[in-house]
């Protein structure tokens, strides 16, 4: 592996889109788009009866929200036609016919789109930087889901190259890219709902009946054997282990302070979710109740330990989307090896 040849290849992917005049624009845009968000947020909060340490617990999530999405559209557009881009463009060969190596090719421009991708973090940071200070989760939490926020939009640019290696045209590569993405943003959760009736099943419990006698003063209760439908979701949670939101949430949930309000944050509130779906539902019943003022209400047997997988969950879901994008990767390597021998209709070669 020659890393020299690796870093020139990055170095020229990421100038050609540093020249360009719409990318610059484009940053300006988005550092514009990010900035209304957050003082427009920040007005509408203190406009309210909430104060401004009330909109301070959202202001990180705010600001990732804002980039997640964006990098979602982005970091996979920006690679999905960097292959065919070039042989369309006729640049591809003259690249291969040096002393370079399909996959010294494939990094390079894996680490130049990647490289262009975290240009997004890079112009939200004084807001990354903002939030951490006044929010509530811990720094090293903070920082942590940043971190996984890079590799994620790491992994959907090499996600966007298998597809560009693989396809002739940058229209059909840029179109498979975002499904994949959309598939594992939107498409494994609705698989997740869609396999609940399957894991939903009768168990025996202990049930309460009520003999009212007549008259309320007189009411009695007694347990009785009965059933009750329980949802095992800890046979499905991995649907939803891929999922970005899940996983820079699990994140952010895993630095939140215990003192404070767990379920104040939509990535908090997933977080916490997420840990509960890992955990599946506890078979209890429920009991009759001790105290005369809560005669009319059965008291639900419950322990509390639904927040035992919280920052325990995204590690397996960047785990799946790293062997997502390994897997574009070895396909863009496959494709750019030279002799290429066959070559499928519409791909050019010079």
């Amino acid at each position: 592996m020659n890393l020299q040849a690796v870093l020139t290849l990055a170095g020229l992917e990421v100038r050609q889109r540093v020249r360009s005049t719409r990318w610059r624009v484009t940053l300006g845009i988005l550092f514009a788009l990010m900035s209304l968000i957050v003082f427009g947020s920040l007005y509408v909060v203190v406009s309210t009866d909430s104060t401004f340490d009330d909109w301070s617990v959202y202001a990180f999530e705010i600001v990732l929200f804002v980039i997640l999405f964006v990098g979602l559209v982005g970091a996979p557009t920006i690679s999905a036609t960097s292959i065919n881009g070039d042989r369309r463009d006729a640049t591809l060969a003259v690249v291969q016919a040096t002393p370079i190596s399909a996959w010294e090719l494939t990094l390079g421009k894996f680490l130049g789109a990647w490289v262009a991708s975290l240009a997004l973090v890079g112009v939200a940071l004084p807001y990354l930087v903002f939030g951490i200070v006044i929010g509530p989760t811990s720094v090293i939490a903070s920082v942590g889901a940043i971190v996984v926020l890079a590799l994620l939009l790491g992994c959907y640019c090499a996600i966007g190259l298998g597809f560009s290696a693989a396809t002739s045209r940058p229209a059909a590569s840029a179109m498979l890219t975002q499904a994949t993405v959309l598939l594992l943003l939107i498409g494994l959760p609705l698989a997740f709902v869609l396999t609940v009736p399957a894991v939903t099943s009768s168990e025996k419990v202990t049930v309460t009946e009520w003999d009212y006698g007549g008259a309320a003063s007189v009411s009695t209760c007694r347990e009785v054997p009965g059933t009750r439908e329980f949802t095992h979701t800890e046979y499905t949670w991995w649907l939803l282990a891929p999922n970005p939101l899940v996983v820079v949430g699990d994140v952010v949930g895993a630095g939140q302070h215990r003192d404070s309000d767990e379920t104040r944050g939509l990535l908090r509130a997933l977080s916490h979710g997420m840990s509960a779906t890992r955990t599946g539902p506890e078979i209890v019943g429920s009991a009759c109740p001790t105290s005369t003022d809560d005669r009319f209400n059965d008291v639900v047997l419950y322990d509390d330990r639904d927040s035992g997988y919280v920052g325990h969950t995204w590690y397996i879901g960047l785990g799946i989307t790293m062997a997502i994008g390994a897997f574009g990767l070895w396909v863009a390597a496959r494709r750019l090896r030279v002799p290429a021998g066959k070559l499928a209709r519409g791909v050019r070669v010079a």
